[in-house]
């Protein structure tokens, strides 16, 4: 009676604990003087699996099973390719709600068997990092799943996982992967130790841990670059950086970050150096005309109308003829219905919203200019600096360019081409003193690295791996000394 009272306690515990939660099975089995509980959640495990090689599998030997090896008969000849043995009863929630099925004894014994319910998104393509060339598959929400995505492209035992549970109530395992010897190892245990100390009660996603470790939200422009595509994680990985991966997360953070990275993508490894140094290049300057492009045009029709050439300065006068408003006020009110276009065209449900984003830029823009409220060329530059921004897959940088157009906006309409000037100043200085996991935001160029160089603009697929592109030993080298 004293063992049997074990067991029943810790049922009646968790019980107690999930308020009897409907989808909680609780299955016994009697063995002459002994007895075992089954206990699984419906929601989150397999029942064909737990019928037909758990609970089947017992039913039918219960007669020939001999009470004093009962532990090591569930143990041993129940087939699972994942059984796991513990001694804490706090830890029966967790494999519970984890999709394990985990059996009590009479004596306070726990047994986890895994059968966990394939309730996760199919592994499909990725839709923010879409390419022609490469593999097509992305991660997913399964946590095995993606982690396999990574194993199987980079088979060497020098492929390193640190894994952490995460959140008081969700309980969310969370993989930081990096190659042994390549990848800054003081920095992994930096990042290692950050995560250990966290204390939320939910992790939903990828930015919960990186909202939790950065200072993300006092700079304007990410300093975390996600991903989609596991063949990029691994090119990453390669390259001494760390991906950190969450479970439930259908996208993995790559660490450090460097503010070149936003113009790389996954489809440069599958080009021709010359064609990646081309579109690279497109990437970089598409930057400038998103950020630059509407303040000065502002610049130039409100104070600097002597940069213009006479001819053209006409031609604008005589498109301006008639509106009613100032150039700034066209330029944001413009602007802002665009940014309501591009976001009714991510949320609109189905795949009708790219067809109504651009049929309602059409009408409006061609309804405003008829209607004299803006001029022909004030669509052109909102245009021009909308369409300019869309080049990059990243809507975190997206989102920061927004926020670039109207710090340059406002000084343009204050102060003219210098105010312009001196907000892009601002802004490379800020972009300098920044950093990502404590190395610089703006490498390899500042601080200058010219080995790093190759895979920045310039890249050379044929070129051997060098970690200078993430952190320079040397560095490593004086501090030991």
């Amino acid at each position: 009676m004293i063992k049997k009272s074990k067991r029943i306690k810790i049922i009646e515990e968790l019980k107690k604990n999930t308020n009897n939660a409907p989808d909680i099975n609780y299955k016994d089995f009697e063995f002459n003087d002994e007895a075992i509980t089954f206990i699984y959640s419906m929601s989150v495990s397999s029942s064909n699996d737990i019928n037909d090689f758990i609970l089947r599998r017992i039913d039918e030997d219960k007669d020939k099973i001999k009470s004093d090896d009962l532990y090591e008969y569930v143990k041993n000849y129940i087939p699972n390719n994942n059984i796991l043995s513990f001694s804490e009863e706090k830890k029966i929630s967790y494999y519970v709600m984890s999709g394990f099925t985990v059996c009590v004894f009479d004596d306070g014994k726990l047994l986890a068997f895994e059968n966990r319910a394939n309730i996760y998104s199919p592994i499909n393509k990725s839709e923010n990092e879409k390419g022609i060339k490469g593999p097509s598959d992305a991660f997913s929400e399964n946590y095995q799943f993606n982690m396999g995505m990574i194993r199987r492209r980079l088979k060497t035992e020098k492929l390193w996982i640190d894994e952490a549970t995460v959140g008081t109530e969700s309980k969310t395992k969370v993989a930081l992967f990096y190659i042994k010897g390549v990848s800054n190892e003081q920095m992994v245990k930096k990042i290692s130790k950050q995560i250990n100390n966290i204390n939320i009660k939910y992790v939903g996603n990828t930015n919960y841990i990186i909202d939790a470790i950065s200072n993300t939200n006092r700079f304007i422009f990410p300093t975390m670059l996600a991903t989609q595509r596991p063949d990029f994680a691994c090119q990453m990985l390669l390259e001494g950086r760390i991906v950190l991966m969450v479970e439930n997360s259908n996208e993995v953070i790559i660490l450090p970050c460097m503010f070149i990275d936003f113009f790389k993508n996954p489809e440069d490894y599958y080009e021709k150096s010359l064609n990646v140094i081309g579109n690279r290049i497109i990437r970089i300057i598409a930057l400038f005309l998103a950020i630059l492009t509407p303040a000065v045009y502002i610049s130039l029709m409100a104070y600097n109308q002597e940069a213009l050439p006479s001819g053209l300065l006409i031609n604008f006068s005589i498109q301006r003829d008639g509106v009613p408003f100032s150039t700034v006020f066209e330029i944001i009110v413009m602007s802002f219905m665009f940014y309501i276009l591009r976001e009714s065209d991510m949320r609109f449900p189905g795949k009708g919203g790219s067809s109504i984003s651009i049929v309602g830029a059409l009408v409006l823009g061609q309804a405003a200019v008829e209607a004299g409220i803006v001029s022909p060329i004030t669509i052109i530059i909102v245009g021009i600096s909308s369409v300019a921004s869309l080049a990059f897959s990243s809507i975190e940088l997206i989102n920061s360019i927004k926020w670039v157009q109207l710090f340059l906006i406002i000084l343009a309409a204050l102060f003219g081409f210098i105010g312009v000037m001196f907000g892009f100043i601002m802004l490379m200085a800020l972009l300098i003193s920044q950093n990502s996991c404590g190395k610089p935001y703006f490498s390899p160029f500042e601080p200058f690295n010219f080995k790093a160089q190759k895979d920045a603009i310039i890249t050379k697929k044929s070129a051997k791996f060098n970690p200078d592109i993430v952190y320079d030993k040397d560095d490593d080298d004086e501090k030991n000394s």
